[in-house]
């Protein structure tokens, strides 16, 4: 290797190694911080009451997410290069598609839950007394519109602002749930609690952006005119929905399990099974940051048609997170118990057995992550799905026949399994599109859809390209 291609590979590590500091600093205060909050609410609450609260706020997720585009997933795909480039009117006609996006997914989420709560507040065992209380949670789901800021402070590698965001969900929890053990707060009150804190977090992300944006100059001219659903190139919206297809995926991989927990063995256990999950999340968050700060690394190695080093990076990154899974399910299965009932109560002793398999799976899901992200980088967000949705659907049907079969242990096994089984497929496909993409046709077909498309104005009706 050259001098300046190991001062440009330096450079390369030192800010992801930077980026990712920011961000594991931010997740991981989160993480610990919700972990106290939980721990709070378990003396303030009943495990039945809690459970309620957790379940409530997975449905709530779970809606809000199948609305939801991932919008900065397309912003990076397809912004990168006008930033470079300094093209701020091609950038803000981008940016004018993520936001009405995100204004659409909005109010479409907010329909949906608000609808299917309605429908089906029995079957989460909410009462009357609740369920109005309930419903202005749903209505929420109005203000988020956070996916486009973040797109913009990850093109800028403003990792530093998203981890402080990071802080705000956990923070406004913890104290509100302060509150909550000193004054005797009940269910109502815990909500009113986890309302506040999603107020919080749609209100920080937009504002940091906004300041972001002003700050490079580039706020100028961006809302001359209105958001539109019009694209501003051919290709975005087979990207957008075949993003969307995955992430809606993920996310019913996130909440679906909790759910599930609740519905086939109660609120108690679903209360158990959501504080393991938030445990395993702590390996899971950072699986997702750091694939967040991959994504725009490999998306520019893309670009540049450095596969071979894009390939490195993700082998690399998957063997880093695996090891590092299996470590902390290891201390969990030796210090569990006791800390799990120290920190709550002997009601949530049990909590560690099911935490340690939990982790195993977030280790694998965890290795599974820069694979991900090199399918986007490379242009194939639809394998990217395809592989997930594979796995999903096979976690689901895991967990509800082995929870039929084995009872509490048959969620944790399921898990396992699923993550596994995912793994391995996504690795599959992700060897057989990287092979393609050192052949040639891959990048041919990644640099379709990433080239600027000038003689396509920002007002014309996408192309018809599924």
């Amino acid at each position: 290797m050259t001098q300046a291609g190991t001062q440009n590979s330096d450079g390369l590590i030192a800010r992801i190694l930077k980026n990712m500091g920011f961000l594991f600093g931010g997740k991981s205060s989160a993480v610990l911080i919700g972990l106290a909050v939980l721990a709070i609410s378990a003396r303030a609450l009943s495990i039945e009451d809690l459970g309620l609260l957790l379940l409530l706020h997975a449905f709530i997720a779970l809606m809000t997410g199948i609305a939801t585009f991932k919008s900065w997933q397309a912003l990076i795909q397809f912004g990168a290069r006008p930033i470079e480039r300094g093209d701020f009117p091609q950038f803000h006609r981008l940016l004018r598609f993520s936001i009405g996006l995100d204004i659409t997914a909005a109010a479409f989420a907010t329909i949906l839950s608000t609808t299917v709560l309605l429908v089906f507040h029995e079957r989460l065992g909410l009462s009357d007394n609740v369920l109005w209380f309930a419903v202005a949670y749903c209505l929420l789901s109005a203000t988020n519109l956070r996916s486009s800021p973040l797109g913009v402070l990850r093109l800028y590698d403003r990792f530093d602002l998203i981890s402080l965001h990071d802080q705000a969900v956990p923070i406004v929890r913890l104290i509100g749930a302060s509150l909550g053990l000193w004054l005797g707060g009940d269910l109502i009150w815990f909500i009113l609690v986890w309302m506040a804190a999603a107020a919080a977090t749609n209100i920080v992300m937009p504002t940091l952006a906004l300041r972001e944006l002003s700050r490079r100059g580039a706020l100028t001219g961006l809302f001359s005119k209105r958001p539109t659903l019009k694209a501003p190139k051919p290709g975005i919206w087979r990207y957008v929905w075949m993003s969307n297809i995955d992430a809606t995926i993920d996310l019913v991989d996130k909440q679906m399990p909790t759910l599930l927990a609740g519905a086939l063995l109660g609120p108690a256990f679903a209360a158990l099974f959501k504080i393991a999950r938030d445990v395993s999340e702590v390996l899971g968050k950072g699986a997702r940051l750091l694939n967040q700060v991959l994504y725009p690394e490999l998306v520019r190695l893309m670009i540049a048609g450095n596969t071979i080093r894009a390939i490195r990076i993700i082998i690399y990154s998957s063997v880093y997170l695996l090891a590092a899974g299996f470590a902390l399910a290891a201390l969990i299965s030796l210090f569990g118990p006791s800390v799990f009932g120290a920190a709550l109560d002997r009601d949530y002793q049990s909590v560690a057995p099911i935490a340690t398999m939990l982790v195993i799976a977030a280790a694998l899901m965890g290795a599974a992550a820069p694979i991900y992200s090199g399918l986007y980088a490379l242009g194939n967000p639809g394998w990217a799905a395809l592989s997930r949705a594979i796995t999903v659907t096979m976690t689901i049907a895991l967990f509800v026949t082995l929870s039929f079969y084995m009872g509490e242990a048959g969620p944790g096994w399921a898990m396992v399994i699923g993550a596994a089984a995912g793994l391995i497929i996504t690795s599959v496909i992700a060897l057989s599109r990287a092979q393609g993409a050192r052949d040639g046709s891959g990048q041919a077909a990644f640099n379709a859809s990433t080239r600027d498309e000038t003689s396509v104005s920002s007002d014309e009706p996408p192309a018809k390209s599924g």
